[in-house]
């Protein structure tokens, strides 16, 4: 291609504030260690959740892209690559809370512990799956599932940058093609793992389709802010609004299909009526927990889709970035409703230590992001598909 694209410099400026900020996360979280540990690790796991769930859904909008041959996407690719360059890292960071199982999988790790006959007979049935070692082995199959695809998607896409004869997109659509399912199961049983089992006597068939497309729509929003940043620091030359068109129109779909996931869920679960799994609903309709659950119904679902069907929003990049930041947002605030309502006694819905977990694990991912792409065009220079992806229109 004759265009030149600029290479990224500023990453030292990112990774100094976002270390910053991560080590007082952890100096507030070692505070927090003292005041209320069991709180601690209940934060901690709900921004974990949060973060990992996002460059899931990037990896899997990637392989998506690549499985599809899809050409627009090509033009952001590289920023999607990024966010998934973070998986390494979040694998570290799952370390904390193998000190906090005891706190946060109490119930079916001790199961002769529960008083009631019911109920504990209910997790002596789940043993054979809900079991410590297991439980471990389960964990270390999913990261290395993530991180060997996101690996491979990356690495073959910078190899063309440098090697022309290597920017070739049909290997890598092999690797998505094959890679996807084994993603998304592996994504679907970490929901089981490390959300549902909280409470272990609830069971929703829905719920790792309800955290897939909470995941996947985080990722795209996301993607729309860092192109947003990167096209206005003259990084992503040839952007125009269609690109932002499109980003909008998977915004909208897929906050409509969060919604779908979610109401059917509680449909379900209410026209059923069983105790059990009614029981996840009726702590989260009452007491401080009711207002937390409002909130999220208007943040991620109503406000956002009201928005995104305006057909003008979606094609001016201010706007549209502006509302994907609040999706974004949205989606801790969504991970933090299916986590902090089994705090036992919690009496408000947020605490500082909440604030202090998402620094103490968002702070060290955006560094590592960062130094991963430090260096680098933010697109595919080599990509044969590049130049039709930056002449990409729609109306």
């Amino acid at each position: 291609m004759n265009r030149r694209f600029p290479v990224f410099r500023g990453g030292r400026a990112i990774v100094t504030r976002s270390l910053g900020l991560a080590l007082l996360g952890a100096l507030l979280l070692v505070v927090g260690a003292f005041v209320d540990r069991e709180r601690l690790f209940y934060a901690y796991l709900a921004a974990y959740a949060f973060a990992v769930t996002t460059a899931v859904g990037a990896l899997l909008f990637l392989m998506i892209c690549h499985a599809m041959a899809a050409t627009w996407p090509v033009a952001v690719r590289r920023l999607a690559e990024a966010i998934v360059g973070a998986l390494p890292l979040l694998c570290a960071l799952f370390v904390p809370l193998l000190f906090g199982l005891g706190a946060l999988y109490g119930e079916w790790l001790h199961p002769e512990s529960i008083g009631d006959e019911h109920v504990r007979a209910i997790v002596l049935h789940k043993t054979p799956y809900l079991n410590l070692p297991f439980f471990l082995v389960r964990t270390g199959i999913y990261f290395t599932v993530w991180i060997v695809f996101g690996a491979l998607l990356r690495r073959g896409s910078i190899l063309g940058d440098a090697t022309p004869a290597l920017a070739d997109s049909r290997r890598l659509r092999v690797i998505s093609v094959a890679g996807l399912p084994l993603v998304g199961l592996t994504l679907s049983f970490a929901a089981f793992d490390w959300l549902m089992s909280l409470a272990p006597t609830w069971v929703s068939t829905m719920f790792p389709v309800y955290v897939f497309a909470g995941g996947f729509v985080a990722a795209i929003a996301l993607l729309t802010v860092l192109a947003f940043a990167a096209e206005r620091a003259g990084l992503l030359p040839g952007l125009s609004a269609s690109h932002y068109y499109a980003l909008g129109r998977l915004l909208l779909a897929f906050t409509i299909f969060w919604a779908y996931a979610a109401f059917f869920q509680f449909m379900l679960i209410w026209i059923a009526d069983k105790p059990e799994e009614a029981e996840f609903y009726v702590l989260r309709a009452h007491g401080p927990w009711a207002i937390a659950s409002l909130v999220l119904v208007l943040a991620r679902f109503v406000i956002p889709f009201a928005i995104l069907l305006n057909y003008g929003i979606k094609r001016r990049p201010a706007w549209l970035s502006a509302v994907a930041a609040w999706i974004f947002v949205a989606h801790y605030i969504d991970m933090h409703w299916l986590v902090a309502p089994e705090v036992p006694g919690a009496r408000a819905p947020f605490h500082w230590l909440d604030v202090a977990a998402l620094l103490a694990v968002i702070g060290p991912c955006v560094a590592f992001a960062a130094l991963r792409v430090r260096g680098r065009p933010l697109v595919p220079v080599n990509d044969p598909a590049l130049p039709a992806a930056l002449r990409y229109e729609s109306i």
